[in-house]
């Protein structure tokens, strides 16, 4: 089940774990689309392939990879700015 949660006022979390690509694009892209400029997307996910898949993506779309960090045991955390 994807989990789309506000952390703080500019913070958001989308927890795509258990989901394989292109899913975790999709969602992240769907997500990215409610914020505001500035906003940042911690996503989600234990999927590996998505860690080059999802931040190729939001940089395509032209928003800002903060990051990706391995967060546990097969799980990543990739930051994303939105712009625009």
């Amino acid at each position: 089940m994807v989990r789309f949660l506000k952390l703080s006022e500019n913070r958001y979390m989308l927890d795509v774990t258990g989901y394989t690509c292109p899913y975790p694009v999709i969602y992240t892209r769907k997500a990215l689309a409610k914020l505001r400029p500035g906003d940042v997307l911690e996503v989600v996910t234990d999927n590996p392939p998505s860690c080059e898949n999802v931040p190729r993506a939001a940089r395509e779309d032209g928003h800002e990879v903060v990051g990706v960090e391995r967060v546990g045991d097969g799980v990543w955390k990739i930051v994303i700015r939105k712009r625009g």
